[in-house]
């Protein structure tokens, strides 16, 4: 059984990252997997190829960006949001991985990297995982408060749309012809993820499983804390610690923003507030010192940051999964985040952690407060959440998958 992985987001992006993970675990469970990436990683992995390999593709894959992206410009006022219209692509039917393929595993396919027109040519079952909403949108990656997606798109609020039969209408019905026609199991990363799929019009005939990202436990996992690793980070035993991160902490669907405001009420004790990822956040509340860590590359240094932490603070109000969540409550590390997103499906709530109401700030200051004052059995929670979120046991879960899709193949 050979299954080919195609990502247009490589392994420093999210669903890149879990695209690779997922690879590597099948790999040791004995699976021939393979990764087609658009373009040339820094990082070496295992049976992995790239289309972007001559400058001529290079410059194909540019214009037809170029041209997927060309039809925006009539939106002057649309907002400073990922929208992605997918109608132009390069069409990967005569590449040799994938004609080797028994199973196209799609991941993230936009960046112009496939037209779904173009997978009716590539006459294979396909799994489709969602690592965010564009799948089942006319084209947003996330929808926020909209909710026209559960109909037919148009007038979009990305767009700053006021017409029914815009952009995103046409897309919107364009994905739901080709999908008809195509043989694809789509797979949600958290049940927030399949709910909000299945109240959409798009996909709400489809059956879909949840497998969420999976979490590397031989790295995230907990470790009784010690003088040395907190001293390591220049910290004291009595220090504090809460961690906070993403890759870009001013992105909007990040909500940092409602993390800060919370920061800034809570008053109970004086706190060290360790950030990672791109920017960085300025407190007005002075009794809190915040540290900010930049990028963490090395993934036992962000273990060790999450076990040193008493809480792990995420405000996501855009979240599909939340793997920084699981990597902290692999490490047996209480953590916030707001229900009605893809952690609710991490944190039990009061158990390993809180769900605070959704945006709302004085709620996540009470969620701070609640978990700061009670000792939690950091332990448990992060045996608890190997069990449910270790790159291992989703491999076997993507596996039985595989075989069930070729053996219904057989059958017809």
């Amino acid at each position: 059984m050979k299954i080919l992985h195609i990502s247009a987001a490589n392994s420093s992006a999210g669903a890149g990252i879990a695209c690779v993970k997922l690879h590597e675990a099948l790999i040791n469970e004995s699976v021939q997997s393979r990764i087609l990436f658009l373009n040339k990683q820094s990082k070496n992995i295992i049976n992995t190829s790239f289309y972007e390999t001559t400058k001529v593709r290079k410059i194909k894959r540019i214009l037809l960006t170029f041209a997927d992206r060309i039809l925006l410009k009539y939106y002057t006022k649309r907002k400073p949001e990922i929208f992605s219209p997918g109608l132009f692509g390069i069409d990967l039917s005569t590449n040799e991985e994938v004609k080797q393929a028994d199973v196209i595993h799609l991941h993230w396919i936009n960046h112009a990297f496939i037209d779904i027109k173009d997978l009716l040519k590539l006459n294979k079952p396909i799994v489709w995982t969602m690592h965010d909403c564009w799948i089942f949108t006319g084209g947003c990656h996330y929808f926020s408060s909209c909710d026209n997606f559960k109909n037919d798109c148009g007038k979009c609020q990305v767009l700053n749309s006021t017409n029914t039969n815009d952009l995103s209408n046409y897309l919107f019905k364009r994905k739901r012809k080709y999908y008809s026609k195509l043989n694809i199991q789509f797979l949600a990363i958290s049940t927030w993820m399949k709910e909000q799929a299945r109240q959409g019009s798009l996909l709400k005939n489809e059956l879909i499983d949840v497998i969420p990202s999976g979490i590397d436990c031989n790295v995230y996992n907990f470790e009784v804390e010690d003088k040395g690793l907190r001293e390591s980070f220049n910290l004291k035993v009595d220090d504090t610690v809460v961690l906070m991160g993403a890759q870009h902490l001013n992105s909007p669907f990040k909500g940092v923003y409602l993390s800060v405001d919370a920061l800034n009420k809570y008053n109970e004790k004086k706190l060290k507030i360790i950030t990672f990822g791109g920017g960085e956040i300025v407190l007005s509340n002075s009794l809190h010192e915040v540290i900010n860590f930049g990028f963490v590359s090395n993934p036992r240094e962000m273990a060790n940051l999450y076990n040193v932490a008493d809480l792990f603070l995420c405000t996501s109000v855009a979240e599909g999964f939340g793997m920084t969540v699981a990597e902290a409550q692999c490490c047996g590390t209480p953590a916030i985040a707001f229900e009605e997103t893809g952690p609710s499906d991490i944190i039990n709530h009061k158990t390993t952690g809180y769900l605070a109401k959704f945006k709302d700030v004085h709620d996540v200051v009470s969620g701070i407060s609640y978990c700061l004052s009670n000792k939690f059995d950091r332990k448990s929670i992060s045996v608890e959440s190997e069990k449910k979120f270790s790159i291992k046991n989703c491999a076997i879960k993507y596996n039985t998958i595989y075989k069930e899709i070729l053996s219904e193949e057989k059958k017809e």
